[in-house]
């Protein structure tokens, strides 16, 4: 059973463009997400999905640099992308992350992963924001859930978010969600689309020092220094 991860990424964010290959310590933060990504139990593949525009150019040659692969296609079109990657990988379960969480964490990851496996869901999520911090985000769906949403929709918005018709109708796909428990119940906002975003994100990098710093300790140190919370409060959610 071939597990697909696809980091969904590209260079034209609105708000922060050319955020993914923004350096955190001299390093491209994609960069941050993927490493942390192939540390993960169950992942078989990990590719870069992105657009096919020339403006994309950088970041393809900062990730194929790094070992790591790359797919392009349609820019609005992201359920056509994921559809061909996941056919050009031959992939029974796809992972979806986005680029722009360098704090996701394998082991939360493969926890999600682990749900799906362990029931007869087409789709399982974190349960983001509800229960856990945004920038852990993860969702895992089936190659055949993906396929009927493809053969299906026509809606744009539908196109533009790949899984958000899958949660939008329960009563045509078995949707399952990983909770958080106390730990992870916080408001603290650790995926990057602003300045201040991305501020935070190199604080806690600059603090720790370390590339595979766990979610947990993230969390924890959060906690205790209530000023880094303040940097990105304020921030709202597009």
């Amino acid at each position: 059973m071939k597990i697909l991860c696809v980091v969904q990424a590209r260079m034209g964010s609105e708000r922060l463009p050319g955020k993914v290959v923004k350096p955190i310590l001299g390093k491209p933060m994609i960069l941050y997400t993927l490493d942390r990504l192939s540390k993960s139990r169950y992942i078989d593949k990990l590719v870069l999905a992105t657009t096919d525009l020339p403006k994309e150019y950088p970041l393809i040659n900062i990730v194929r640099s790094s070992g790591y692969e790359c797919f392009t296609g349609d820019e609005t079109n992201v359920l056509k992308r994921y559809k061909r990657a996941a056919d050009a990988y031959e992939a029974e379960i796809i992972i979806r992350i986005t680029g722009d969480c360098p704090l996701i964490d394998p082991i939360i990851v493969d926890n999600v992963v682990s749900n799906f496996l362990m029931y007869n869901y087409d789709y399982v999520r974190l349960d983001v924001p509800e229960t856990f911090v945004r920038g852990f985000d993860v969702e895992v769906f089936s190659k055949e859930a993906l396929n009927r949403v493809y053969e299906k929709v026509n809606k744009d918005e539908f196109k533009e978010h790949v899984t958000l018709y899958m949660y939008k109708h329960p009563e045509e796909f078995k949707v399952g969600h990983v909770k958080g428990e106390a730990i992870y119940n916080k408001p603290y906002r650790l995926c990057v689309d602003t300045d201040e975003d991305f501020k935070l994100i190199n604080e806690i990098f600059k603090y720790f020092q370390d590339e595979y710093i766990s979610s947990k300790d993230v969390i924890k140190f959060l906690d205790n220094n209530t000023d880094m919370v303040k940097i990105n409060c304020k921030i709202n959610q597009k």
